[in-house]
């Protein structure tokens, strides 16, 4: 027993080692995100004890950063402080605390199953900032992936607990047989007793015999029907509830892989996002959810040797759901090893980051966008955006281009109608090759060509384009168009 409690106190060390790399990441992308010098995770202690993270070296941690931790909890809300020293309620406050320099204070309270409030997410600066709607909706997906790293976290730490709890039990268990092997001799003891009597004609079978034959029997039934009820109802219940929770988990795709990376088991997370049933899933290898692309690097076998080599095994990229969708996973795939320490399988954790990283994707996309329209700008007028989300086929343009072509602010575009706008011919060629060639390979463009109005004037514009790529997948293409008719007239 010693060998295997030790075994899973090093299992439960490096639970809390994977969270705190998760949390790190997290912290970071935040900080990222909003442009922030401090990004802080800051937990209840009564309820996750060690889980403190804090990103901001250099800068020493100050009171108002603890008095604002502890604000945004008390609120049970978002809180959004561009500039503090202009927030009456807050310049009232600062001359009992210590530290004036933070100016930008944003937080968001992280919750316990979607309830109770257990810490925060806040982010610091010593300059005033203004972030977004869709930065302030990014910062609140990324403090839910807190709340969901915290909450497996938990369970996993569940999990070793019932298996320490099912160790002792396992050696209580030997005990009891034991004494109920005992239980079991007596009775029978007396009924073959009463058998060899007949056998060896010591007792002839009369009333007598016959009457302690059948006390004898009723009594070994009673002793064999109260040890299968004690046995029955000494079912570990809180293992059956723990197993049905981590199969309604839904926020992560669960699986426990045999030594090869062959699928045993599976949750509704991993239906949902992977989108197999059970019976179509087990059995296939887990490289079935990896694009071709990662199955010719050999990617899988890559994890796998690698968990069985260090442990664990993180990786992101590109996944396949059943019918060929693909989505950003996040996974983490983590060795699972028999009394001897040699590996007998894995168990895998998929997020689905889709949803994140197109945020992401579009706060760079649109960063870069505007940083090409005020390059191209600096002398020039009359210039408009537009950027083509890929995976979703969705375009969008601004309100220069939208006037370029006669439209009202009202009108959506789409990728087909917007290309019937170029004359037919050699524009209309050229802008449908550019945007293959961007999808297909990346490859930019900047061409001078002629388009037709909504209300049929044919002018001169000039469009540019360029590509995200993410994993060797086009995602979105983007670029300007510009007004040239007056200097293609001159």
């Amino acid at each position: 027993m010693g060998s295997e409690k030790e075994k899973i106190e090093n299992i439960s060390l490096q639970l809390k080692l994977d969270e705190q790399e998760e949390l790190k990441s997290i912290l970071s992308h935040a900080a990222e995100l909003s442009g922030s010098a401090i990004a802080r995770i800051k937990c209840v202690d009564k309820f996750i004890i060690g889980m403190d993270m804090r990103l901001g070296d250099g800068i020493p941690i100050s009171d108002l950063e603890h008095f604002f931790c502890d604000y945004v909890v008390a609120e049970n809300k978002k809180v959004l402080i561009e500039d503090v020293v202009k927030e009456a309620h807050f310049a009232d406050m600062l001359p009992r605390l210590s530290d004036k320099d933070l100016r930008f204070l944003f937080g968001i309270p992280v919750f316990l199953n979607k309830e109770m409030v257990i810490g925060t997410l806040c982010l610091f600066d010593r300059e005033p900032k203004i972030i977004t709607d869709l930065q302030q909706k990014t910062l609140g997906m990324l403090a839910r992936q807190i709340e969901l790293v915290i909450e497996v976290g938990t369970n996993k730490r569940n999990l070793l607990n019932e298996m320490q709890e099912k160790e002792a039990r396992t050696y209580s268990l030997m005990k009891i047989a034991q004494l109920q092997s005992h239980q079991i001799r007596r009775p029978l003891t007396t009924i073959m007793g009463l058998v060899n009597l007949i056998k060896e004609d010591i007792h002839p079978i009369d009333a007598d015999w016959i009457n302690m034959f059948e006390i004898s029997t009723n009594d070994f039934d009673k002793t064999i029907h109260t040890i299968v009820g004690e046995s029955m109802a000494s079912k570990d219940l809180k293992a059956i509830r723990f197993n049905k929770m981590v199969e309604e988990i839904d926020d992560y795709a669960i699986l426990i892989l045999d030594r090869d990376g062959y699928i045993e088991n599976w949750n509704k997370g991993a239906e949902r996002i992977k989108g197999y049933r059970f019976d179509e899933i087990v059995g296939q290898h887990f490289s079935v959810f990896y694009t071709d692309e990662g199955k010719k690097r050999r990617r899988p076998e890559q994890l796998i040797k690698e968990a069985v080599e260090q442990g664990v095994a993180r990786n992101e990229g590109w996944r396949i759901r059943k019918g060929g969708t693909r989505f950003w996973g996040s996974i983490v795939l983590t060795s699972i090893h028999d009394n001897n320490g040699d590996v007998i399988g894995f168990t895998k954790v998929t997020r689905d980051l889709t949803e994140i990283t197109q945020i992401r994707d579009s706060l760079i996309a649109s960063e870069e966008l505007y940083n090409m329209m005020v390059e191209k700008t600096r002398s020039l007028a009359r210039i408009g955006g537009w950027e083509l989300d890929v995976a979703n086929n969705s375009l969008s343009w601004t309100s220069i281009t939208k006037e370029i072509h006669g439209v009202g602010m009202d009108y959506i575009p789409e990728l087909t109608n917007a290309i019937s706008f170029y004359k037919k011919g050699e524009s209309r060629d050229k802008i449908m090759r550019a945007v293959q060639l961007a999808i297909e390979k990346g490859k930019p463009w900047d061409l001078e060509l002629q388009i037709v109005t909504i209300q049929g004037n044919e002018i001169w514009v000039r469009a540019t384009g360029r590509s995200n790529y993410k994993d060797g997948i086009c995602t979105k293409v983007y670029g300007t168009f510009q007004d040239i008719n007056a200097s293609k007239g001159n």
